[in-house]
């Protein structure tokens, strides 16, 4: 097996060999680099990254890529920000799969889901492809290696900014402990990357840099309260 995925037909390949091992449906979303190769905005990609739409899917999906050979282990430095607690890993290829959450409290929302793109029934597995909205929200969040990069990429394609910010803005409002909202400063971080390595201002970089200074306030009262 090569060690890195530089065709759609590769990600297929993998994708389908997990779908035909699966005894019961799992639903999918693709997210990361191989969404990023259906779109034709990277080359190649080592991770298939693959949002679970509940907990029995991630078990189902872990248990199939067991039985084709992947090995499965911790997450590893790079995941720091994710929600993974297991990885599985084939011949240089890794498969991140998340169950709902993808970092802290921030998850696969049913928004996210009907703005995925290009649905394929792949044996019991049905996948469906991130929008570049939430590709790009994603990678931003992660901050690994090449992230950044990828996103100056995701800029290329046309984005809609406004369904950007309303997903985060549901996703921070949503019920939850501030200590889980602190993917909101992820957010800013990786924004002001673009900012300031590639002059890139981004039409909704404000209100994320609002939300998460209401973010350090309210952390802050509830620590010194």
């Amino acid at each position: 097996m090569k060690s890195q995925i530089s065709s759609r037909e590769d990600v297929e390949e993998i994708l389908r060999g997990l779908g035909e091992r699966l005894a019961e449906p799992v639903q999918v979303l693709i997210i990361g680099g191989a969404a990023m190769l259906e779109l034709g905005l990277k080359d190649v990609t080592k991770d298939i990254d693959l949002v679970c739409r509940d907990a029995a899917g991630k078990v189902r999906l872990l248990e199939a890529a067991r039985s084709l050979g992947f090995e499965l282990f911790g997450p590893e430095k790079r995941h720091a920000r994710l929600g993974l607690d297991r990885i599985a890993v084939k011949g240089g290829h890794t498969l991140d799969i998340f169950a709902g959450r993808i970092s802290y409290d921030f998850e696969l929302s049913e928004a996210m889901w009907q703005r995925g793109k290009r649905t394929q029934t792949l044996g019991n597995a049905e996948m469906r492809y991130a929008a570049v909205e939430d590709i790009f929200i994603l990678k931003l969040i992660a901050n690994r290696p090449k992230d950044i990069e990828d996103c100056l990429s995701l800029t290329s394609a046309k984005m809609d900014y406004e369904a950007m910010y309303a997903e985060i803005e549901a996703q921070y409002a949503r019920a939850g402990t501030v200590e889980e909202k602190i993917w909101i400063t992820y957010l800013e971080e990786g924004i002001g990357k673009l900012e300031e390595d590639y002059r890139l201002q981004l039409p909704i970089a404000d209100r994320i840099s609002e939300l998460a200074d209401e973010y350090r306030v309210r952390l802050y009262r509830k620590l010194t309260g």
